[in-house]
């Protein structure tokens, strides 16, 4: 999954180095053959997971990122999941005192109950929990919400734009009516039109949950999966 890898890296350098974040829009085809779980899921419920998270940013002292643990039934599988399974999916919040400044924060998805998404997951250091193959900096390129129980306080990004006008999200956007019903003849077409990658068996690649700060050799710094270091960063990719 090197392009998974480089995406990483690339995500997590470039705030601190340029004040800004590169946001690489990657398409279905390698979403799908790279995840390890892929499905249309509604939110059964949302709670604190106990783990929060450092991110470094410019100016943004003392803000912390929780994660949070939100159930997930299966209405439609695409890869390796069976219709009706729940699946526990991590999902970044952020929590701050309401005065700093927001450039360029991580989309997060601000689930509630009721909602659908299309999701392309990866595994987590923790067994039987997964999240969005682009967390935690850009969960929104990867799990892709098709209807909401109300409205999120999230404003309309960059990435939002892209994706509603990229004309290869064009079918997973029409898995669902905008009642939030499921649309099984558009799943049956989607499950046709990607079916070498669902065949692909996914590397083992974990999302990274918990991040430090890390200052290499020359001074520059950027964030890293926690316990990293030069030496031992290959045996975790």
């Amino acid at each position: 999954m090197r392009t998974r890898i480089l995406f990483t890296a690339l995500v997590v350098l470039v705030p601190l180095v340029a004040f800004g974040r590169f946001i690489q829009i990657i398409e279905p085809t390698k979403l799908i053959a790279e995840a390890k779980l892929v499905f249309v899921g509604q939110v059964q419920s949302v709670k604190p997971s106990g783990i929060a998270t450092h991110l470094s940013y410019p100016t943004w002292d003392g803000v912390s990122f929780p994660w949070l643990s939100v159930r997930m039934k299966v209405l439609a599988p695409v890869k390796g999941v069976r219709k009706g399974d729940v699946v526990q999916v991590m999902m970044l919040s952020i929590a701050d005192n309401g005065k700093q400044p927001w450039y360029c924060p991580p989309e997060v998805l601000e689930p509630d109950q009721g909602d659908i998404f299309f999701a392309c997951l990866g595994p987590t250091p923790i067994t039987n929990a997964f999240a969005a193959l682009t967390g935690p900096y850009d969960e929104n390129l990867s799990v892709l919400p098709l209807h909401r129980s109300h409205e999120t306080n999230t404003d309309s990004t960059e990435a939002d734009y892209l994706l509603s006008n990229d004309k290869r999200f064009a079918l997973i956007g029409s898995l669902v009516t905008p009642a939030g019903e499921l649309l099984p003849d558009r799943v049956a077409k989607l499950r046709r039109r990607y079916v070498r990658e669902i065949s692909i068996t996914p590397t083992n690649d974990l999302v990274y949950l918990e991040w430090e700060a890390y200052t290499n050799e020359h001074g520059w710094s950027t964030d890293v999966p926690k316990g990293f270091s030069p030496t031992n960063s290959g045996a975790k990719k």
